[in-house]
């Protein structure tokens, strides 16, 4: 059972992180300007680190005599991990980079 969840890993649970980050980014940088204080890097940073452990995620229960669809959908699903974890890398950039109380 476990294998078949880290299987899909990055297919759902990535796009998953990246929409609640994306939520997450609508909302705190009203807290970050009202408490002075980084919440919306932390949760990108967060994000970051759980996008690309779901995308390492696959390849741990990888088996060399797996059948090719298995094989197709592990290495896709680390692509499409990797894929929202660089969407999460820009995302924590803009909000380093970006003064949460100007809009």
């Amino acid at each position: 059972m476990m294998t078949a969840a880290a299987k899909y890993g990055g297919l759902i649970f990535a796009p998953l992180v990246w929409a609640i980050n994306t939520q997450l980014g609508q909302i705190l940088p009203y807290v970050d300007c009202s408490r002075r204080m980084h919440w919306s890097l932390i949760a990108s940073s967060v994000a970051i680190l759980l996008a690309v452990a779901s995308s390492l995620a696959p390849q741990i229960g990888s088996k060399p005599e797996e059948a090719r669809t298995g094989l197709y959908i592990r290495h896709l699903s680390v692509l499409i991990g990797l894929v929202f974890a660089f969407a999460l890398v820009l995302q924590g950039g803009a909000a380093w980079l970006l003064n949460a109380c100007e809009h």
